[in-house]
């Protein structure tokens, strides 16, 4: 088991950092994550633990771990890296984002924070994307902001599942519902951009203690088109909007 650990001294000064995993046989990245104490050392940890308390098949592993498991069983160990330390939680996780989307064929499961939003882009898309008018706040009812990672729709178009955006926007999602009188309305962010907008019929408690999850269909077309293909407000991508369900702030 790995040796390598930070001293309660090292840890205070370090505070938040990104690191990155190196396979030594080839001198690639292949992992990037961010924390602090002792993280960056707990994969190697988590991969003997892995294999030593389950029968598992390598064809249904984590990425990561055949990696790790690959080069410890070769006698070799997995080279870490501090990328940029002294940082806040918010910075750690900007930084661990911009990592994920500059080294290709990692094997993290998901991308980094707002990946979608403000991760790579092409310039010519990117023009596009933010010449797109902004919606102007509706006056007669409210609403709720739902951000759908491209990662989850596909995950679910992989699976075949033709109503993939709905389900990736109905829940479940650890808040508390609001009245569907009072916020009817749930729009399906990815990007930034307002994708699809759902009537919410009624709320439900799902099967993992509190989180929930809507019923619902499409809006009519003259709600839709009020919003559809639009960019969200500014005020709903400042710091402190990083929650995946927001809701609306207009008065109606």
């Amino acid at each position: 088991m790995i040796k390598d650990e930070f001293t309660p001294e090292i840890i205070e000064k370090l505070k938040y950092y990104v690191y990155r995993l190196i396979d030594p046989r080839n001198g690639q990245t292949f992992y990037v994550g961010k924390g602090c104490g002792n993280r960056i050392f707990q994969h190697v940890k988590q991969m003997i633990s892995y294999y030593d308390s389950a029968e598992q098949t390598l064809e249904n592993d984590p990425n990561k771990l055949k990696i790790i498991r690959d080069i410890v069983d070769g006698g070799l160990d997995v080279i870490h890296v501090i990328q940029r330390w002294g940082l806040t939680e918010k910075e750690a996780l900007e930084v661990e984002a911009a990592l994920i989307d500059a080294y290709q064929g990692l094997s993290n499961i998901q991308r980094g924070f707002q990946s979608d939003e403000y991760g790579v882009t092409n310039a010519k898309t990117l023009i596009k994307l933010l010449s797109r008018k902004t919606y102007e706040e509706p006056h007669h009812f409210k609403y709720i902001i739902v951000k759908v990672q491209q990662w989850r729709l596909d995950e679910l178009y992989a699976l075949h599942n033709i109503n993939a955006r709905y389900e990736a926007t109905r829940g479940g999602w650890r808040i508390r519902p609001r009245d569907v009188n009072e916020y009817p309305y749930a729009f399906s962010v990815t990007g930034g951009i307002v994708r699809e907008v759902y009537q919410i019929d009624k709320w439900f408690l799902t099967d993992v203690p509190g989180r929930y999850a809507f019923e619902g269909h499409i809006a009519d077309d003259s709600i839709r088109n009020q919003v559809i293909d639009m960019r969200i407000p500014d005020v709903y991508t400042k710091k402190g909007m990083a929650s995946p369900v927001l809701f609306s702030k207009n008065i109606v």
